[in-house]
């Protein structure tokens, strides 16, 4: 059988990894043959900047052209970024559009959809490619672990997802909250809730193919993986880094669409050409984490990493990391404050229970993963 995936896979750590870790479960625990649709091709090519051009417009696309491209520093995460995806993801020779999709039907037996934000109405149509509506009912069609991020929507949308979802052979979410919405929205407990894909893949999978650390090993250090955030964040990094001796390690403008200005000077050693698994290697040596992000929680979790989250703006983003924190009995770890004391005071974690927690949710997760895969209800 032949399993065609889409995803996010494309200019941001977190995706290309969970893009990588589905993969990687697939052929760890099934015979499927699977490869990822390229709905994007290179990160810097022709065809994707007019697509910018389209959805985006030319001021906001010369904006993101002008931090994305103009430095040598860009261009080496860029690269960087594309190394991994070229030598890591088995995409497919031909790369497919909204217009050209129908085009790969006879190509593949059934099709999987998922993980990261891929059904987030904020952030995509509920119409697009994501959802598999070009595909057939004679085509095998599976979501696993899709954010969908919002608990309720207009009435138009919430029936567009409703129609969809009729059309899968399995659902899944990778939020309990997520899985709660598209259940109602059904009127059934058709959606399972499952692990992201990077925490499904066992941590031996991780360490098989990360690379020669960036950094001395005598170099101890803080890891600041900071989508947005503000400068009084970044400053509380560098007073905790201070207080405990060590440095701060920094990959500056990591968000096109937000600049924090401060990032020009933050960081005892900024990094700019890291590899997705650079970026896990930075974690597993770190001595602490500093994080707005879903993924480098996921791989601090991974690592039995003490971290400190900063929230986001806006109640969905939280949500991911508040369900994360709650599926490993983690207390809250996210600040109210960019205050050192309340740092300080965050209660260590039980990597025991985390682990025993982790068993039970990857052995459920593989499971929805391999029964979907070989079309048995359970």
């Amino acid at each position: 059988m032949k399993i065609a995936g889409l995803t996010w896979w494309r200019g941001n750590y977190g995706s290309i990894l969970q893009a990588y870790a589905l993969q990687e479960l697939i052929s760890l625990y099934t015979n499927v043959e699977y490869e990822i649709l390229d709905q994007y091709g290179e990160i810097a090519s022709v065809g994707n900047l007019c697509d910018r051009l389209r959805r985006w417009g030319i001021k906001k696309t010369l904006k993101k052209i002008r931090w994305k491209f103009a430095s040598s520093g860009f261009k080496a995460r860029n690269e960087a970024l594309q190394k991994f995806v070229d030598e890591k993801l088995r995409l497919s020779d031909y790369r497919y559009t909204e217009e050209t999709i129908k085009e790969c039907l006879n190509k593949y037996d059934g099709f999987i959809c998922g993980s990261d934000q891929i059904w987030n109405p904020l952030l995509s149509s509920v119409n697009d490619i994501y959802w598999l509506g070009f595909a057939g009912e004679d085509k095998l069609k599976i979501a696993y672990a899709p954010s969908i991020g919002v608990d309720e929507c207009n009435d138009d949308t919430a029936k567009t997802i409703r129609d969809n979802l009729k059309t899968f052979d399995f659902i899944s979410s990778r939020e309990q909250p997520s899985s709660d919405f598209l259940n109602y929205l059904l009127g059934d407990n058709l959606c399972e809730t499952v692990l992201d894909p990077t925490l499904a893949l066992p941590r031996d999978k991780w360490d098989e193919i990360l690379p020669k650390p960036k950094l001395s090993s005598n170099i101890k250090y803080v890891f600041a993986y900071i989508l947005r955030g503000n400068k009084e964040q970044r400053q509380l990094v560098e007073q905790y880094a201070i207080e405990h001796g060590l440095k701060v390690v920094s990959f500056p403008y990591l968000d096109s669409d937000y600049i924090e200005k401060y990032d020009k000077q933050f960081g005892d050693i900024q990094i700019y050409d890291a590899s997705p698994t650079d970026f896990v290697q930075l974690i597993r040596g770190a001595e602490y984490i500093f994080t707005d992000s879903f993924h480098c929680t996921v791989f601090s979790i991974l690592y039995h990493k003490l971290y400190c989250l900063f929230p986001k703006i806006g109640k969905t983003q939280n949500v991911r990391l508040n369900d994360l924190q709650q599926k490993f009995q983690i207390e809250d770890r996210m600040i109210k404050s960019n205050n050192l004391l309340e740092v300080n005071s965050l209660k260590p974690i039980n990597w025991e229970t985390v682990d025993e927690n982790l068993d039970v949710w990857r052995k459920k997760s593989v499971s929805y993963l391999v029964n979907a895969l070989e079309k048995r209800k359970v």
